[in-house]
């Protein structure tokens, strides 16, 4: 059995989108997700490449998800994110009842770095910090926010400040004078 609604409901999607993005009537598309019918190449390699998965996978074939995995390697910030978003939906982490209890397992993971800094573990502390970001994008996903928008912002509100590092901490141009 192909995971086309599978993925199509994970990423949030609805059928009018991928229609208009990938130039598929929204029949047609419904009828690939309902029914086991034999796609041609050309389509499972467009959905596949539209949504960022193995044709392999997208097909419902079990090593599909192993190779997409293995390819973490090779895979950009974002890649990566839908990865852990992807793993987290598949092991029934994400869930907005559970989002005090992933709150609980970022403090976690600070502490663990804290930990790796104070004993200048730098395997710990790359452990850490990866551990990290995974609990942060599960959170974010528990909590209806998407993780790099919320990096776009800060950035933006950082991109242009001013100041100077004190003892090793930047400080903002404004706290400078009190």
């Amino acid at each position: 059995m192909n995971r086309l609604k599978e993925v199509r409901k994970i990423k949030g999607l609805t059928l009018e989108e991928v229609s208009k993005d990938i130039g598929i009537s929204i029949a047609n598309l419904s009828r690939y997700e309902r029914e086991n019918i034999e796609l041609k190449r050309e389509t499972w390699i467009k959905l596949a490449d539209y949504y960022n998965v193995p044709v392999s996978y997208l097909m419902g074939l079990p090593e599909g998800l192993i190779r997409y995995i293995d390819h973490l390697g090779n895979m950009t910030f974002e890649n990566l994110h839908d990865a852990v978003v992807w793993w987290g939906y598949v092991r029934n982490i994400i869930n907005v009842k559970n989002t005090h209890k992933q709150f609980m397992k970022v403090t976690e993971e600070l502490g663990e770095l804290a930990e790796g800094i104070n004993k200048d573990n730098q395997g710990q502390i790359k452990d850490s910090l990866g551990d990290i970001l995974v609990t942060l994008i599960i959170l974010s996903k528990d909590s209806d926010v998407d993780l790099l928008d919320c990096l776009r912002g800060a950035y933006d509100v950082i991109k242009d400040r001013t100041g100077k590092t004190v003892n090793g901490v930047f400080v903002k141009e404004e706290d400078l004078h009190e």
